[in-house]
């Protein structure tokens, strides 16, 4: 049974989502333009700031959702699960992330911004008990402090192990375990 420090009242928990490559497939937008490899993350080929210039911005205005996690999202607010956006982005994106939420059908929730690191205090400060992460560094970190990371599967993150984390290579593989979380109970 999930601790209730992660519960928001009956059946409720506060659910942590990163946005890019974990629902906003960053990943095919940066390819289009540039030649990185996958395999290490963040692309070191990409400069220091790339995110706040007119370029940066462009390409996260730009990006396709990931199929399925908008519904999957939808599910978990409509059993009464807390949804939170937590990102990396640069907070000079506010507006284009808030706009790019809306437009791809995503569940209104707070949207936090953090520099890369931050994400494990904030969530045991804040009591998220499901994160949703690509990032290796951030979920090796969350593994210990939230109840599940589920990773969607990229090259960089592939090595990324931790009894509380599970890769996915398609949100329809987790659009079922909102049922789980809703009675208090996690499905392993």
């Amino acid at each position: 049974m999930l601790s209730r420090k992660w519960m928001e009242g009956p059946g409720r928990m506060r659910i942590g989502v990163d946005i890019c490559n974990t629902i906003a497939n960053v990943n095919a937008e940066i390819l289009k333009c540039y030649h990185v490899s996958l395999d290490v993350y963040p692309f070191p080929e990409l400069p220091a700031g790339f995110f706040s210039t007119t370029e940066g911005l462009t390409l996260l205005a730009r990006a396709k959702p990931l199929a399925g996690a908008a519904e999957v999202l939808k599910n978990y607010a409509l059993h009464g699960h807390e949804i939170i956006y937590i990102t990396s982005r640069p907070v000079i994106a506010a507006n284009i992330t808030r706009e790019w939420l809306a437009a791809h059908g995503f569940p209104r929730g707070s949207i936090v911004f953090l520099p890369r690191g931050y994400k494990k205090v904030f969530a045991a400060h804040y009591g998220i008990g499901l994160f949703f992460e690509d990032d290796p560094v951030e979920a090796t970190g969350l593994h210990e402090t939230v109840g599940q990371v589920y990773m969607p599967a990229w090259p960089y993150n592939r090595n990324v192990k931790g009894r509380y984390i599970q890769m996915f290579t398609s949100w329809k593989e987790v659009v079922n375990h909102a049922d789980c979380f809703s009675s208090g109970y996690m499905v392993l």
